[in-house]
């Protein structure tokens, strides 16, 4: 995704160069000033001023990457779980302890956001071989089903699944005996559609054959399974039940849990506040990694603009020199120099931003399938920074193209 949007950013920067030089020229032909005749010797160097854009537009599209989209995605995953997962993970709870956890809700007003049955199965042969001959190659799904794993049933495919091949069954459908597997799970195990797994569920040895894969698709909740059955398996086996739920918390109300820890000490639940610590100390240390990489960039895009001045500053003198054989001053020079460098930060500036915007919305919606909103004030804030330095670096690194004059013309 990152790939892509780097794509598109220098797709777009091209675009927009070759639109705002060509069509700016253009349009302001028959009018005079500086400006016009800024864009006019731009557009005089398209192919020069294309690829000195390009080069800081990249530059500005990496710090923009860096810098604002992970300065969203703590808090933006943090309101996804919250609207969805809620601040409490029930990660098994038997029928009994399940429905005290109502009970419990219903008298202190607690929200269950989700909640979703389970039974566990181990699994024994695929295709009518043990794990250990069926693949040899190291395997982390097969190194979890070396234990019992959690099963699901439903009827319909889950809000936060969708089916990537096969066919999932119909309700009411007569034959059980069929199962959904993880599309991850199947691709790690080499399994196809029509492989048949054998279980052993509560002692009872259960062939389940698979009819479909399907995978996670966020916007729904984060619970979901790797195996998947019909309701109607459960008339089959005789096995206990188990329940994963998540529920929405205000803060007075966790001092109340102990009221459930007492009455079934077996009861596994844990805050989300704990698991994603994980997360956002991982965070914060790549953010400190990225603030550090961002100086990179910020260096990386000076010897940029530098290198470019450099390589055309034979050419700049003579423009220069040109320019103040007409009459005009080596202000003026200096006037459409800034013209033209704050140009080049626009454009530079615009394509990074639209760059990181399509970054957003790819990486927002297969993550969390939500529209990628980004701060406008702080965009706009950003690109004056990005047009202050650029004009700034590039004006103070083309200052040595104004000491050209009309006698070095006239000798050359």
């Amino acid at each position: 995704m990152v790939l892509g949007a780097m794509a598109i950013s220098i797709v777009l920067i091209l675009f927009i160069s070759w639109l705002a030089l060509s069509l700016g020229e253009k349009l302001t032909s028959n009018i005079s000033g500086l400006l016009p005749f800024a864009l006019y010797m731009m557009k005089q160097r398209l192919l020069s001023k294309t690829i000195q854009i390009l080069g800081v537009g990249l530059c500005a599209f990496l710090l923009l990457f860096t810098l604002m989209l992970l300065r969203d995605l703590g808090g933006s995953m943090q309101a996804y779980q919250r609207q969805h997962d809620g601040n409490l993970l029930v990660s098994q709870a038997s029928s009994v302890q399940m429905a005290d956890i109502d009970a419990w809700a219903t008298t202190h007003n607690a929200e269950i956001r989700q909640r979703k049955p389970f039974m566990y199965a181990t699994l024994t042969r695929i295709n009518g071989l043990h794990l250990p001959d069926f693949s040899q190659k190291p395997s982390d799904s097969l190194a979890t089903f070396q234990r019992p794993v959690r099963i699901h049933w439903s009827d319909a495919v889950p809000d936060n699944n969708r089916i990537v091949d096969g066919q999932w069954w119909q309700p009411g459908d007569e034959n059980w005996q069929q199962v959904s597997v993880e599309q991850e799970v199947m691709t790690d195990l080499g399994l196809h559609p029509g492989d048949r797994l054998s279980f052993v569920i509560a002692g009872q040895h259960i062939d389940l054959v698979i009819v479909a894969s399907h995978a996670y698709q966020p916007g729904a909740g984060s619970i979901t399974f790797w195996l998947q059955m019909p309701r109607s398996a459960l008339s089959h086996i005789l096995a206990p039940q188990y329940y994963m739920a998540s529920l929405e918390l205000q803060s007075h109300q966790f001092s109340l849990l102990s009221q459930l820890w007492q009455a079934h000490p077996s009861l596994r639940m844990v805050s989300l506040k704990e698991m994603t610590q994980r997360f956002d100390t991982t965070l914060a240390m790549v953010t400190q990694v990225i603030s550090g990489f961002a100086a990179l960039i910020i260096i990386l895009a000076g010897i940029v603009i530098v290198s470019s001045v450099h390589a055309l500053e034979a050419k700049e003198k003579k423009k220069n020199s040109i320019i103040m054989s007409f009459g005009f001053s080596r202000s003026t020079c200096l006037k459409l120099n800034a013209i033209e460098w704050l140009v080049t930060g626009a454009i530079a500036a615009s394509g990074a931003i639209a760059g990181t915007w399509a970054a957003g919305l790819l990486i927002y919606q297969s993550q969390f399938s939500m529209p990628y909103h980004p701060d406008f004030i702080w965009l706009l804030g950003t690109l004056s920074v990005i047009l202050l330095v650029v004009a700034s670096v590039g004006i103070a690194a083309s200052k040595n193209s104004l000491s050209g004059s009309i006698r070095q013309l006239m000798a050359e």
